[in-house]
């Protein structure tokens, strides 16, 4: 097991090219040239990932609910109160205070139609991109 093939593999290349430096040039351009469009990919999608991971505005507040309700699984009455526990686009993990049958995911568009819910949760990304579109 020797490397001298692989030696004069590049010997022979360098020697095409006008030299060692020329080769190493060409190796660091190329790659540079390679391998930048893939960093700046990864970026682009580490910033995805990190605007939908962003935390819950909301998170841990309490809400009165001002107007019976019932739907998404969820039967609200008025003067009952609920926390919510974590938010995800649309679907909010909430907890109603002495509902044994906790938890509930009701849409955000329901626990503003039934409670004190913010009308704009400006820490949601769909959020700011319907906001953006307006």
């Amino acid at each position: 097991m020797s490397n001298l093939g692989a030696y004069q593999s590049m010997v022979k290349v360098a020697k095409k090219v006008g030299g060692p430096k020329v080769l190493a040039l060409i190796t660091f351009v190329g790659g540079y040239l390679a391998l930048r469009p893939a960093e700046a990919g990864a970026k682009k999608v580490a910033q995805e990932v990190k605007k939908r991971s962003e935390p819950c505005k909301t998170r841990g507040q309490l809400f009165q609910v001002t107007s019976d309700g019932d739907g998404d699984g969820l039967r609200d009455r008025v003067g009952d109160q609920y926390r919510v526990l974590e938010c995800d686009g649309d679907a909010i993990l909430i907890e109603v205070l002495g509902d044994p049958d906790n938890p509930y995911v009701p849409s955000r568009q329901f626990l503003r139609s039934v409670s004190d819910y913010p009308q704009c949760d400006e820490g949601t990304p769909a959020q700011r991109d319907l906001e953006g579109e307006l």
